[in-house]
């Protein structure tokens, strides 16, 4: 038997279609996220529970019990993003907006998620593909709970990198997916060098790396079926959205320190200063102030963690992605 490779596995990711707890399997409806690496997926709401009983000193194979009732399963990624189509069911995902510009406003309800209903905004169809076609994980359902949307000078050669977890509540299938092919998205490659329009309040800044991370966790709710899968899933908690944005240290920054200390709401803004990628936090909440003041030969820069805020008319982020 070949040894097998990780560099033969794929994550493939797809908008499902049908009803809740149905997975796509349509190839043209899949797109690969080519990831360096792919991760399978965390077994860890499995129940397994081992108890000694008494008679004996050692533990019998019945004293063990497997169950994946009720059980929830994650998968991460990490994908320098390079697709237009993908990038956007990511954004679909983590924002529940179908469009760029894709926004969060105060006013946000999440949705309605019914075992058997066709929700809307939709799930995903995540397949960890198998290079022997017959070990894929396909995860039916997922909701993506955590997207990181990051840039360096640093890394990656600055381009952009979008990381994040799925999550479903429906057991996987182990077993050959069905999925023989996927649809190459159109090229989308854009990094911290393409953003020539940054903001801090109204104040241009030179950037040197931007992090943020959009948190709307997807929970599933009671059970059905002989695998007690969820009847429900609920998007219920605080919908988050935080990072941080690095700056060179001048008169242009300066006043970050005065505004955190004053508790007063200003923009961040970060994009190509066209229609095709912008990143707008209207009422960004700084949430420290962290200057470097190491020897370094490019100079000092300052970290502003920041958190997004929204009245309930307003919005806590606007992502344009086309």
């Amino acid at each position: 038997m070949a040894v097998q490779s990780g560099k033969q596995w794929q994550l493939l990711t797809a908008l499902e279609t049908g009803n809740m707890g149905t997975a796509n399997s349509t190839d043209a409806e899949f797109y690969a996220l080519t990831v360096t690496n792919v991760s399978d997926l965390d077994w860890g709401g499995v129940t397994h529970e081992a108890n000694l009983r008494t008679g004996q000193q050692v533990k019998k194979s019945t004293d063990h019990y497997v169950s994946q009732k009720g059980a929830s399963y994650t998968v991460g990624f990490e994908w320098v993003v390079d697709q237009e189509e993908p990038f956007q069911n990511l954004l679909y995902l983590a924002t529940d907006d179908s469009s760029s510009a894709y926004e969060i406003a105060g006013s946000y309800t999440g949705g309605a998620y019914v075992h058997g209903g066709n929700p809307t905004p939709p799930l995903a169809t995540v397949v960890v593909e198998s290079s022997d076609a017959v070990n894929d994980r396909t995860l039916t359902s997922c909701g993506l709970n955590e997207l990181t949307l990051s840039l360096s000078s640093g890394s990656e050669g600055g381009r952009l990198v979008a990381s994040g977890t799925f999550y479903t509540g429906y057991k996987p299938t182990i077993g050959d997916s069905g999925i023989t092919s996927f649809t190459t998205g159109t090229a989308y490659n854009k990094s911290i060098y393409d953003c020539t329009t940054a903001l801090i309040d109204t104040d241009a800044v030179l950037v040197k790396d931007f992090s943020m991370t959009i948190s709307n966790p997807l929970m599933r709710v009671g059970y059905q079926g002989g695998n007690g899968d969820p009847s429900e899933y609920a998007r219920a908690g605080e919908v988050a959205v935080s990072g941080s944005i690095s700056v060179k240290y001048d008169t242009a920054s300066d006043d970050a320190l005065a505004d955190w200390l004053g508790g007063t709401a200003k923009n961040i803004s970060l994009g190509d200063g066209s229609t095709g990628f912008d990143i707008d936090i209207p009422s960004a909440m700084y949430m420290g102030h962290n200057i470097d003041l190491g020897d370094s030969e490019e100079g000092v820069f300052v970290e502003v963690p920041f958190e997004a805020t929204a009245s309930s008319t307003g919005k806590a982020i606007t992502i344009i992605a086309t």
